[in-house]
């Protein structure tokens, strides 16, 4: 015996209902048909009776469909209609079709339960259908649910050769109140990209009989001016084509001269090529089960991705800057409420729900609590990142339409916007130091310090009661002198603790190395070499975190103990090291353990560098010199891509120029205060202010020149 599967009508509203999230999606498929049948308007109107919303038409001037078309197609789920024409070529109008599923159609299901569907074809008839969805309860079987199609022998709307399709919707299934319809409209209109100028090919229209419906909704356009920050970047392939950033202060912001530009001319090389991170499992020798972050190139091609062009506008928020806007204050912050985000087009037209407000699809919100400063928020930007139907076959659309499904072209596809839009963020974020330097009272660039400067402002303008208002700033001026205490002592602690991650690290594949020598009957020299390096390395980091005072000590121990601690990463990374301390006998007033910890810090960056570079003969020169008047010094500089972020900003706290933001952004701070704190100086040097040995020089290992001057006298 053999049985077969079969369908309820019931199938048909779950389709229409479940598989749809709201009205915005379900008005969206239907849009999208309109794009498919070559329209190059749809327009929606919303009738409202009082204050209710009675009913919605949709009406599109596309190629529209013939009595055949709607029995064997729009009325069949699930067809392969579009699938089947767009695996051979675009359609008739050049277009590559949006459906896949054969079920964007059911919108009209999610909307109301009355349907009327009118179309016309060239040269055919005006075709009627009537679907009464109250009805599909009713039916037992599929069969016994049916419409009505007729076709007008004289046409009702499409006249005068015109064709197209045109939706009207009744007794709809939800009470729409003007908050809804105004979100709908919110989202309608942001079906096309606001950055693309000049294409007539489709647009949305939403209109209303009541006029004042969509009244006050600010536009795109009213808003573009208000930023501050603005970026453009164009990938194909593997590699970055084409990148701007520009600043354009307002006119208001009066201190500041002039804006300023960068283009593709100011990345490095190896800023150029698309970069991700992925998770990598491995297993010790002890069977245990690790993962790790470690970096990939992205070819856009091989994740069938194909080219992507990405726009985003940048505002600033922070109250004692964004007063100097020239526009209406509170329309911009509602606009960035609602519409704030990186939103996708495919072939300019929006693919749900990519920056809506709960979906955070990019991290980007994420990412700036897991990591403090330096970062942007989904309710400061505004962004469209475009790709082609034809190019962008490994980016399937889910059954539901809410978005991509997560596969390893997605992955790809998330990490390629995320990695352009860090070069944009790293270029505002200079920008941003500038303006706070300028305008904030503080000129506190720590997130701390800059939400107590908010807080303080707030409660000098709102707080009306003279006597409570000075002791609410009492304890809040209070708040701020004892953070800054806190965070003094802090740094010091921080000094070892940026180092420790390292540290852990080349003691564990020490001890995996040493393991597997007892294992397999190593030498007893082969165990005593790595029992030596496993107490050389435990020895120098007990030295970077012993107390210590300012004494007169010798620069000499200290670039000795440091390059003793990081010979084993030297060796990992290939790094060839250029020394010449040994040959004098320079001292400085330091504390030994920090300046340990400073140098530390400086070798770390070369490595970093050397390494994202992908240099091929890499090194680092640590020169100690008296070169620098009432100093001795501690040069480290390296044949790397030297700074790509001004040096006044690189020793700002929580600020990075690494990809991606990675990091603390806190290395050079650290260093900075500590040489601060040492009656030292941190200073970034050019080639040309000291006489480098010859041989530095004939390696070319005078880039991100950094010198650590150590006083001559306490």
């Amino acid at each position: 015996m053999k049985g077969t599967f079969s369908i309820t009508p019931r199938i048909i509203a779950h389709f229409g209902e479940d598989l749809i999230k709201n009205e915005s999606i379900a008005l969206f498929e239907l849009v999208k048909n309109a794009y498919d049948a070559c329209a190059t308007e749809c327009k929606i109107n919303f009738k409202v009776e009082g204050s209710d919303l009675v009913e919605i038409t949709i009406e599109d001037n596309g190629f529209g469909m013939d009595k055949n078309v709607i029995t064997d197609v729009w009325l069949v789920i699930g067809t392969d209609f579009k699938y089947q024409k767009a695996e051979l070529k675009p359609n008739c109008c050049g277009r590559y079709p949006l459906g896949e599923k054969g079920i964007g159609r059911l919108g009209v299901h999610k909307l109301g339960n009355e349907v009327t569907l009118i179309s016309k074809k060239e040269t055919e008839s005006e075709v009627e259908v009537h679907i009464d969805w109250t009805k599909l309860l009713l039916a037992e079987n599929i069969e016994d649910f049916e419409v009505d199609i007729k076709e007008n022998t004289s046409p009702t709307i499409f006249k005068n050769g015109s064709t197209g399709t045109k939706i009207i919707i009744k007794k709809l299934k939800t009470t729409w109140d003007r908050r809804q319809i105004r979100e709908v409209y919110r989202n309608l209109t942001s079906l096309n990209s606001p950055f693309t100028t000049g294409n007539d090919a489709f647009s949305v229209k939403v209109i209303s009989n009541n006029t004042n419906l969509f009244a006050g909704l600010p536009s795109f356009t009213e808003i573009f001016d208000s930023g501050l920050y603005y970026g453009h970047c164009f990938m194909k392939g593997g590699n970055i084509e084409q990148f701007t950033y520009e600043f354009k202060p307002w006119s208001s912001l009066t201190k500041i001269d002039k804006g300023r530009k960068k283009d593709i001319s100011g990345l490095i090389e190896q800023d150029l090529i698309i970069q991700g991170d992925k998770i990598e499992v491995e297993i010790d020798s002890n069977g245990r089960i690790k993962t790790k972050k470690v970096p990939y190139d992205i070819d856009l091609d091989e994740y069938k991705i194909g080219d992507i062009e990405f726009d985003v506008v940048i505002y600033e928020m922070d109250s004692q800057i964004f007063n100097f806007v020239n526009a209406e204050k509170t329309s911009i912050k509602s606009y960035l409420k609602e519409n704030g985000g990186i939103r996708v087009y495919r072939d300019e037209i929006r693919v749900y729900d990519y920056g809506e407000r709960d979906n955070d699809w990019l991290g980007i919100d994420l990412k700036r609590v897991h990591r403090v400063g330096g970062n942007v928020s989904n309710n400061i930007i505004l962004g469209s990142v475009k790709i082609n139907r034809a190019d962008s076959s490994g980016l399937k659309e889910k059954t539901n339409r809410e978005g991509f499904i997560e596969n390893e072209s997605y992955k790809a596809f998330v990490d390629a916007v995320n990695y352009a839009l860090s070069l944009i963020v790293r270029e505002r974020n200079i920008d941003k130091v500038q303006l706070t330097t300028l305008y904030k009272k503080h000129r506190a660039v720590e997130p701390v310090l800059a939400d107590l400067d908010d807080v303080i402002e707030i409660v000098k303008a709102k707080v009306t009661v003279e006597e409570d208002r000075e002791e609410i700033l009492n304890y809040l001026y209070r708040i701020n002198k004892q953070y800054v205490e806190v965070k003094e002592i802090l740094i010091k602690s921080a000094n070892a603790g940026l180092n420790l991650g390292v540290v852990i690290h080349e003691i564990e594949k020490q001890l995996q190395a040493l393991m597997g020598l007892v294992e397999n009957g190593g030498s007893q020299d082969q165990i005593k070499d790595i029992t030596f390096s496993l107490e050389k390395i435990v020895r120098g980091y007990s030295a970077m975190i012993r107390k210590s005072g300012i004494e007169n000590n010798s620069l000499k121990e200290v670039v000795q103990t440091v390059t003793d601690n990081y010979e084993f990463r030297f060796i990992d990374h290939s790094i060839e090291v250029f020394t010449s301390y040994s040959d004098n006998n320079l001292s400085g007033f330091l504390a030994k353990a920090e300046s340990i910890s400073v140098l530390t810090n400086l070798l770390d960056n070369s490595i970093f560098w050397l390494s994202y570079a992908r240099k091929e003969n890499r090194k680092i020169s640590i020169f100690a010199t008296d070169q620098i008047k009432d100093y001795n010094t501690i040069i480290v500089s390296d044949n790397g891509p030297g700074f790509n972020i001004p040096h006044e900003v690189a020793t700002q706290p929580f600020i990075s120029g690494k990809p991606n933001n990675i990091g603390m952004g806190l290395g050079l701070h650290v260093v900075n205060e500590m040489m601060n704190a040492m009656k030292g100086k941190l200073l970034f040097l050019e080639k040309e202010d000291v006489e480098f040995p010859k041989l530095i020089i004939e390696n070319g290992i005078t880039q991100a020149i950094v010198a650590l001057c150590f006083p001559l006298k306490k």
